[in-house]
């Protein structure tokens, strides 16, 4: 670790991006089985609607309802950034 750049402020940068990570990782596993698949392996994966219709046997339109629906509780379960 490099002591120099160490300072108070970086610190509470860092806990306040670990405390976002955690807040987003319990909000997808709080999601649906089928939203949680379809944004999982859309946004982490990068799989195309076209590969994720293959893959769970369901239709772009469902697909993107889906995702739209999963980004929605996300964002609406994410903790307020400070500015």
């Amino acid at each position: 670790m490099n002591r120099q750049k160490a300072s108070p402020r970086r610190i509470l940068r860092r806990s306040a991006a670990a405390d976002q990570k955690r807040a987003l990782a319990k909000a997808i596993l709080q999601l649906p089985a089928d939203l949680r698949d379809v944004f999982l392996l859309h946004r982490m994966a990068g799989l195309s609607f076209e590969e994720i219709g293959q893959q769970l046997g369901i239709e772009r339109t469902v697909i993107q309802a889906y995702l739209a629906e999963a980004l929605a509780r996300i964002v609406r379960a994410a903790p307020p950034t400070e500015t």
